[in-house]
């Protein structure tokens, strides 16, 4: 088995992120893991990129990327949060869908202008968190490996899926397992 050294750009690994988060249903089991089982989206979408690029990260490596991350999750978090509650489909707290529906279209109009600028800053921050995730990734010892086949000419399971099941400590969680086995059968 041959190995080179993986590396990742950062505007290339967001364009996959992207198409990625927009495919099947990849959104919205990403978004359960996170809501459900705090794994971050970005993580999980970067174990994505290395099942799809033979790319294997270990546990040590993982923890690196997971910990790099970490120093902006906070702030995403409160801002996620604050989007939500921003959403204009919502009824806000405390009043009834009828008298939250009844509120002129003027209102209605900058609800809607402000939560798309909560979402686009909230892409910002997500953007943000990958950089410091590339980062992190670049100065890993991280190897592509050539694509294996088992006997029976299926491919050979990326232990990358391994290490953020257990980064997340998701190994006793058959939910949350199922979860990305959902995921993982949606990639190419």
């Amino acid at each position: 088995m041959t190995s080179q050294m993986a590396s990742i750009d950062g505007e290339k690994f967001w364009q996959y992120s992207v198409s990625r988060y927009a495919t099947g249903d990849i959104a919205p089991l990403a978004l359960l893991l996170q809501d459900q089982h705090g794994v971050n989206v970005n993580v999980l979408l970067l174990v994505c990129w290395c099942l799809e690029n033979n790319v294997i990260i270990n546990l040590p490596q993982l923890t690196t990327v997971i910990e790099a991350a970490a120093k902006s999750e906070s702030a995403l978090k409160i801002h996620r949060d604050k989007r939500k509650l921003a959403n204009p489909k919502n009824p806000i707290k405390g009043q009834s869908p009828n008298i939250a529906n009844s509120k002129s279209s003027k209102s209605s109009d900058k609800s809607v202008e402000a939560y798309e600028l909560l979402k686009d800053q909230e892409l910002a921050l997500e953007r943000q968190q990958q950089e410091a995730i590339v980062e992190a990734f670049g100065k890993l010892d991280v190897h592509v490996m050539s694509a294996q086949l088992s006997g029976d000419g299926t491919r050979i399971l990326n232990a990358s899926i391994a290490a953020f099941i257990n980064a997340y400590s998701l190994r006793e969680n058959s939910e949350a397992r199922s979860l990305v086995s959902q995921l993982v059968g949606q990639l190419p």
